[in-house]
């Protein structure tokens, strides 16, 4: 199940290209990849993440929305999908929020309706998990079954990352130790292992798993 009408077309990142050449993936001279129906723009300045949805021209709930002509890099292709490392799209997007209930109102707003809402209660920290979907891409907003502190009031923040390899034990003896070991993922029969961001300069947690079944 998709929202065609609404894709995520682009994401926008502060890394700079040699981070994301290092995990394995085919970044072009602009600094840009493909990864399914999303261009991933890398733009070595730093800042926080943007992205660019169809039909979504404001901010949902404060997370940035990124201007899409050539002087930000487009009109030609992005360097295509599957990259050298097996990924070849993305899975979702995970976005965190102090405020489960008003996020996902302004999702709503927006016309990314929740499709499916998960409460996990069972931990230390009790979440609410809502998933939406942004043409082929979902997105994942997880936060607190009820606002709490200062938190409440921030705006929603780009938290990471997952992409989908299509064999993820290929993918994971070509990254060697830069990708964790693959576990059993919370979907049942999906793996998933963490790439080691941070040792190579991506500034999201990234996560690769198998495809959907």
């Amino acid at each position: 199940m998709s929202d065609e009408s609404h894709q995520l077309t682009v994401i926008e990142l502060g890394d700079q290209p040699a981070a994301w050449r290092a995990a394995g993936f085919d970044v072009d001279t602009r600094g840009r990849l493909r990864l399914g129906s999303t261009e991933v723009v890398l733009t070595g300045r730093g800042g926080d993440p943007a992205w660019s949805i169809d039909g979504v021209d404001e901010p949902i709930d404060g997370l940035p929305v990124t201007v899409r002509d050539a002087a930000h890099g487009f009109g030609a292709p992005a360097a295509t999908s599957p990259h050298p490392n097996g990924i070849s799209r993305i899975d979702h997007v995970v976005v965190s929020t102090g405020d489960s209930d008003r996020t996902v109102a302004a999702f709503a707003d927006a016309g990314l309706s929740p499709r499916r809402t998960r409460e996990v209660t069972d931990g230390p920290h009790p979440m609410r998990q809502t998933f939406c979907w942004a043409g082929d891409v979902i997105v994942e907003i997880v936060g607190p079954l009820e606002p709490v502190g200062d938190a409440a009031g921030a705006a929603a923040t780009f938290f990471g990352l997952a992409l989908v390899a299509d064999d993820l034990d290929a993918t994971a003896a070509q990254l060697g130790d830069l990708l964790g070991p693959p576990r059993d993922a919370v979907q049942p029969g999906r793996r998933i292992a963490g790439l080691r961001h941070r040792e190579i300069g991506i500034s999201l947690p990234v996560a690769v798993m198998t495809p959907h079944r």
